[in-house]
């Protein structure tokens, strides 16, 4: 079976307060309906009470959002679409993510020259983006620290049980469901030496996983059971993560191989 073309190994969940779970999952179903309705990414869930999030000390440190989703949009589609999404993305409950800090300065350079939208502050930050060529692309983005970068591949490429494509020295990502039209990625991105990451407390990553009894022994963090089929724990810099164990009637040998072989620094 093609890996791009199997079960989608990924969910992003979305934790919304009590009461507004409905309207954020429609509004994220209407976004993407028009680009890949076959592939239901997000799932937003409620919160029994609001929960305070609490500004962790960095000194002297910039602080870059763990978390992006960009749409690349081929010109080739023509302009209609592309206005209908930024549209979609200026009405409420989008929110414009600010590019400057209370004193008037340029978050890090990563943003800079480029407008992102919210649906909360501790959710992905949202982009769109228009390209000369190639096919549709929806990209989940995690942005690594300098030093966590290379542990952050290996860790990926072990959940996953297969190997990142390396695009860049500090950029790489798996192709996660393609077809002729679309395609959908989670990538890694890494961040400049000083700049520290801010997790999306709201957002967590759920990946369908075979092998569970080998996987948890060699990750990073602790891996907590929360059901029957479901696993928890974090990556090196902090972003929430659920084991899913997948049931299938053939469990591929590659995945054994993976955790077999894989060397994962401890933190």
């Amino acid at each position: 079976m093609d890996e791009t073309q199997g079960p989608l190994a990924l969910t992003v969940h979305l934790l919304a307060n009590s009461g507004h779970g409905s309207l954020l999952q429609r509004t994220l179903d209407q976004l993407l309906d028009c680009i890949c309705p076959e592939v239901r990414l997000f799932q937003v869930s409620e919160r029994a009470s609001p929960v305070k999030y609490c500004e962790k000390s960095h000194s002297k440190r910039s602080r870059f959002p763990g978390m992006s989703v960009l749409l690349f949009l081929p010109k080739s589609l023509g302009e209609d679409r592309l206005f209908r999404i930024l549209d979609s993305l200026q009405h409420s409950p989008w929110q414009y993510y600010p590019t400057q800090d209370t004193r008037g300065r340029l978050c890090p350079y990563l943003l800079a020259n480029q407008e992102f939208y919210s649906l909360d502050s501790q959710m992905p930050i949202w982009g769109v983006r228009q390209v000369h060529s190639g096919s549709e692309i929806l990209r989940v983005t995690l942005y690594c620290s300098f030093d966590n970068y290379e542990d952050a591949i290996r860790l990926y490429e072990m959940i996953l049980q297969r190997e990142a494509t390396l695009q860049k020295s500090n950029f790489c990502f798996f192709m996660l469901y393609a077809t002729n039209s679309f395609a959908l990625q989670l990538s890694l991105k890494q961040l400049p030496p000083g700049m520290s990451v801010d997790p999306k407390e709201s957002s967590v990553l759920q990946f369908k996983v075979r092998e569970i009894g080998q996987l948890v022994p060699l990750l990073p963090n602790p891996c907590i059971p929360i059901s029957s089929t479901r696993w928890q724990t974090q990556d090196y810099d902090g972003n929430k993560i659920l084991l899913q164990r997948w049931e299938s009637s053939s469990v591929a040998q590659t995945g054994v191989q993976w955790c077999r072989h894989s060397s994962l620094r401890s933190p």
